[in-house]
């Protein structure tokens, strides 16, 4: 998958990497909205930097655009997935985009906004059958969609 048309300008749409109280508190706005598309990218941003330092890339991590139901959606860079947050992180790409996709599916949703000991977005996204999932995310855009990708 390649990345969409969607134009961003950096300062309508900084990507940012900590939460703060007031980014917490409009974040926490979006909690509760359904999933409406998923798409993982082939290249992760975080590989593409290990690798151009000349460390190996990271397999546990990947780069996701998340749409919401109300014209939201997150570019998503260097996120590890979790079934749990003390379990491992998920791996393989097809893997993942596969179980991201049932979660679209099984109509899933943002259900909570959390954050790690160094201020790294967690978001939380449940089914209605009860299956949660856990995003750690590295960095992030917020920016808002017209019409979902095909």
């Amino acid at each position: 998958m390649s990345r969409n048309d969607q134009s961003t300008s950096p300062k309508e749409f900084p990507l940012m990497a900590t939460v703060d109280d007031e980014t917490y508190d409009e974040l926490m706005t979006l909690v509760g909205q359904r999933i409406v598309h998923v798409g993982l990218w082939d290249d992760s941003l975080s590989n593409a930097l290990a690798e151009y330092a000349g460390e190996p890339p990271e397999p546990t991590t990947f780069d996701i655009d998340l749409y919401l139901e109300d014209g939201v959606y997150f570019e998503l860079y260097g996120v590890s997935c979790f079934d749990d947050p003390d379990a491992e992180p998920w791996s393989e790409l097809a893997a993942a985009q596969a179980r991201l996709i049932h979660l679209v599916r099984a109509q899933a949703r943002l259900s909570d906004i959390a954050v790690d000991e160094a201020d790294n977005l967690i978001l939380i996204l449940s089914t209605p059958a009860g299956e949660t999932v856990y995003l750690a995310v590295s960095a992030w855009l917020l920016a808002e969609w017209d019409e979902l990708p095909e």
